[in-house]
């Protein structure tokens, strides 16, 4: 590879070392692997204490391939577990995505992805005692100290345990996660032209280890970068529906190049500079968009249910009542309850402004807004506001 990073085949090599396991099942992972391998050492500005944490990053999903498999052929019944009227919520990053997938979360009807089942899914979790799972608990003391150490942190995005996150570290699973934690632009074109039906039958087949001991099967998914690939989504889940959220592009870009900037390590955005930070984010997910006004037309209306982020914040109880009605789910007064307590203890402002402007990130709202026309008029999404 070169002499900064190992290569594909040493680290699998040690992977299977250190965990005196050799099945990584499909080889469909290898390709996205390489590539990554490849844009670390050409577009990644690490010194070595970085370098070391995305080596790790990747020998712990390498790690957990080879245990997954191990647990399907101890468990080959689960290959074959039926998945019920699974949901997505999509969209642009920044546009309430979070919100109303964390809101939903709380209602017991649907399954969510949460970060510490997936961040290591072997054993799956079971529902008697997951709230002691050792694994939630680390992830929970992990979210405090860094809120603690960094409360911007919790200005930019709601950091919660149980709710449904980006399924970042299923994909990676198949390193063919949109991987926006990482400044490897090469990477990240190549991901956005992948093709993602084999990676995301593997992501259905951890959703099914997931829920095996944790039920229900009916799973609700929050990745604003599903967008990328819809049809792709629909190939390994074929009764998907999505609740697409959309928001002004003037406020969202800047706002998710902000968020990006501020994952990188402080050194590695200032190497960088945010206006390379900010034309990289800006291209990349107007690339998602254009992909996705495709694929919605090819797959048809009946799969989405568009919520506007300004109905969104004025109404957002009537807004999920809308989305249930739509997707033919109950909406109980406990679940109501539940959503009534979420907003209070998330009402606007709780947990400090993320501060930003566009011009920081070599952006401006005539320019984002020209690139954005056809999806605004498609979409009838409020600007200026």
């Amino acid at each position: 590879m070169n002499d900064r990073y190992p290569s594909a085949a040493e680290l699998m090599d040690r992977a299977v070392q250190q965990t005196g396991l050799e099945d990584f099942g499909a080889p469909t992972f290898l390709e996205g692997l390489e590539k990554l391998l490849e844009s670390l050492a050409a577009d990644a500005p690490y010194e070595a204490e970085d370098r070391g944490r995305a080596i790790d990053l990747i020998l712990r999903r390498l790690h957990t391939r080879l245990r997954v498999e191990a647990w399907f052929a101890a468990h080959p019944e689960a290959e074959q577990a039926p998945i019920e009227a699974p949901v997505s919520i999509v969209g642009l990053p920044r546009t309430g995505t979070t919100a109303l997938g964390n809101m939903m979360s709380r209602d017991p009807w649907f399954r969510p992805l949460r970060p510490w089942e997936q961040e290591e899914p072997c054993p799956p979790p079971r529902l008697e005692d997951e709230e002691s799972d050792p694994r939630r608990v680390a992830y929970r003391d992990r979210i405090e100290t860094m809120l603690r150490d960094d409360p911007s942190q919790g200005a930019m995005h709601i950091w919660e345990v149980d709710a449904t996150m980006e399924d970042t570290e299923v994909l990676g699973l198949e390193f063919r996660s949109q991987q926006m934690t990482m400044p490897v632009w090469g990477y990240h074109a190549w991901w956005r032209a992948a093709d993602m039906r084999d990676t995301f039958r593997y992501h259905a087949r951890i959703a099914r280890l997931l829920q095996s001991s944790r039920p229900p099967n009916r799973w609700l998914f929050k990745a604003p970068h599903h967008k990328f690939h819809l049809d792709h989504i629909v190939d390994a889940y074929p009764d998907m529906r999505f609740v697409f959220t959309h928001r002004d592009p003037a406020k969202a870009v800047p706002s998710y190049a902000s968020f990006i900037a501020a994952l990188f390590p402080p050194a590695v955005t200032a190497k960088i500079g945010k206006e390379k930070i900010g034309r990289e984010i800006h291209g990349h997910l107007l690339t998602g968009m254009h992909q996705a006004m495709a694929a919605r037309e090819k797959l048809g209306p009946d799969r989405f249910f568009d919520v506007h982020h300004s109905e969104f914040v004025k109404e957002p109880i009537g807004v999920l009542e809308r989305v249930y009605d739509w997707l033919g789910v109950e909406l109980s007064d406990a679940t109501l309850a539940r959503f009534e307590a979420w907003l209070a203890e998330h009402r606007s402002g709780a947990h400090g402004a993320h501060h930003y402007t566009a011009a920081e990130y070599g952006l401006s709202t005539e320019a984002i807004l020209e690139d954005y026309d056809a999806y605004v008029r498609t979409y009838d999404v409020e600007t200026g506001h």
